[in-house]
């Protein structure tokens, strides 16, 4: 083990993963998520008002963040990407400084920031540049803010700490629940008298990050439109249940092969770590319960998406760090053993065997890892220098799904829309896997709902969204056929090259003809994708429409 010690050895596991991951993470492709924010963004930087112009249901902190970024470094998908991967920098040099002030060595946290980036950089686009992931830097930092005035109290940090929990609230409120386990393991390494003055100041803080926030959306004319979305939208789109909390406890340590299990070791020792009153394991007690109040919000509150599940992972392997765990050789040497069975020793009988007796167990304990996947090693080269939109099909882990695009396809959308000299509201965007066509074109949408379907969820609203969609100027609307492909027993045929068109294939459902937007004229096709030419808006929209054949 005296060589794991080394940090020469930790230094150039780093970079050896760093640079087999960079080039094909930042080539990968962005989830629909991120397509979404660059859109709501454009609004924003283009005079639009959020909520009202752009639908959204959430508070618009990341929309801020993609406004600010984007005109300094571009619209591209890998500038985006570059910038989630200094986000995700800061937030492992936040914790190795946590690591630093419990006496890891430089060769430790080295090997924590290999666990992180080999967790990280191969995991699916689903949760890069998400939300989740980008207010944990914020929060990190705050926490970090926190364990100094434990051992110097100073007003202006106590400030600052709470205009980082403020900042982080505003990409997402779910972020209290650790700011109020920080809060609360803080009252074991001071007097009661020192809380009470550093709380008073994170509420200053606080209070200032929300005003700002508050004084945009009111300088914006945002704050009528968010509020509606708020009060009279959100309760329908979160319905939350005992059962469905038990469900999600229970899939907690599965997100992430092999990653998740972490969590079977990290929060005993957690729980024990966050209520220890020794001063000299302080920076232990404030990160355990960061993560425990993360993994806590992300489990009980949120919706079971991978991204909510990203943080506690990361912070997880911090928490293992901090208690001298060697994360990084573990992690490592399992997912490249794991890697290397898949793809290249799957076929033996006595893992077929395993696989078939014990399906999650084996998932778990031998994982798909893609960091010696062959078929994304082989574009690694071409990653350096190549941008095209197949090499973006290339690199996905979402194939023919409703909200991951076909990139080279939608991008001949894209042309052909550009043909006709399309503009403003020009184009309506029906399926979630089509509304990049928005800021490739330059144009203000169609339609004030870019995720069309999530939209519909909110079943008492679907007059209001069927009465928007029909009054709207557009002149072309573009459909993906994926969302409604398992209509067509088998799947619909392989698609035509792409070209003009003047009807819909023969095999489409009987439905398309009363259904907006199929019951218009079709004028081109790129694979799964039309363009229609909208004549005389009418009929039922695809989700009502849906939901009464499932039952």
């Amino acid at each position: 083990m005296n060589i794991l010690r080394s940090p020469i050895l930790a230094a150039v596991a780093l970079l050896a993963v760093l640079l087999l991951a960079g080039p094909l993470v930042v080539r990968t492709p962005v989830w629909v998520d991120v397509t979404y924010h660059d859109v709501s963004a454009w609004n924003v930087l283009h005079g639009g008002t959020h909520y009202r112009d752009v639908f959204e249901t959430n508070l618009p902190g990341m929309v801020w963040v993609h406004a600010v970024l984007r005109p300094l470094i571009g619209w591209s998908q890998e500038a985006i990407r570059v910038a989630d991967l200094i986000v995700l920098a800061a937030v492992t040099f936040l914790l190795s400084r946590f690591a630093r002030e419990l006496g890891a060595t430089l060769s430790q946290r080295l090997w924590l920031a290999v666990a992180v980036a080999v967790f990280y950089l191969f995991e699916t686009e689903f949760i890069h540049v998400q939300r989740d992931g980008w207010m944990l830097l914020p929060a990190t930092l705050a926490a970090w803010l926190r364990y100094r005035q434990l051992k110097s109290p100073s007003l202006v940090v106590a400030a600052l700490e709470g205009v980082c929990w403020g900042a982080a609230v505003w990409i997402k409120p779910h972020v209290l629940v650790p700011a109020l386990f920080v809060w609360l393991a803080s009252w074991n390494f001071v007097p009661a008298r020192g809380m009470v003055r550093a709380t008073g100041g994170m509420i200053v803080g606080g209070l200032l990050a929300g005003a700002a926030g508050t004084a945009w959306l009111v300088r914006t004319n945002t704050w009528g439109p968010m509020w509606d979305v708020l009060l009279n939208w959100n309760g329908e789109y979160y319905q939350w249940t005992v059962q469905g909390v038990l469900d999600k406890i229970r899939i907690a340590t599965t997100y992430f092969p092999p990653f998740s299990l972490l969590h079977f070791v990290a929060v005993p020792l957690a729980v024990i770590g966050m209520f220890r009153r020794r001063p000299d394991l302080a920076a232990r007690g404030v990160l355990c319960a960061l993560y425990l109040g993360w993994l806590a919000q992300a489990t009980i509150i949120q919706k079971e998406f991978d991204y909510a599940h990203s943080p506690p992972t990361i912070l997880g392997l911090a928490v293992l760090a901090c208690h001298g765990l060697p994360v990084g050789p573990v992690f490592l040497a399992w997912c490249l053993l794991g890697s290397a069975v898949t793809h290249y020793a799957g076929d033996q009988p006595v893992l077929q065997a395993f696989r078939a007796a014990k399906k999650a167990t084996y998932r778990m304990t031998v994982p798909d890892h893609a960091i010696l996947d062959p078929a994304r090693l082989g574009v690694w080269g071409r990653a350096w220098t190549d941008d095209s939109m197949e090499l973006k099909d290339r690199l996905t882990y979402y194939r023919n799904i409703h909200c991951a695009p076909d990139w080279a396809d939608l991008k001949r959308v894209e042309e052909f829309l550009r043909s006709k000299r399309v503009g403003d509201r020009d184009v309506v965007c029906w399926h979630d896997s089509t509304h990049p066509l928005y800021v490739w074109l330059d144009v203000k949408p169609g339609l004030r709902y870019p995720h069309v379907m999530t939209a519909m969820k909110f079943r008492s609203k679907l007059p209001a969204i069927r009465a928007e969609t029909f009054a709207s100027p557009a002149k072309y609307a573009v459909a993906d056929m994926v969302p409604c492909g398992y209509l067509v027993p088998g799947g619909f045929p392989a698609p035509p090259p792409a070209g003009l068109i003047d009807r819909v294939p023969e095999y489409f459902p009987a439905w398309g003809a009363t259904t907006y937007p199929w019951n218009q004229r079709p004028v081109f096709r790129a694979g799964r994708y039309f363009v229609f030419e909208i004549t005389t808006p009418a009929g039922e929209i695809e989700f009502p429409l849906l939901e009464g054949l499932k039952e």
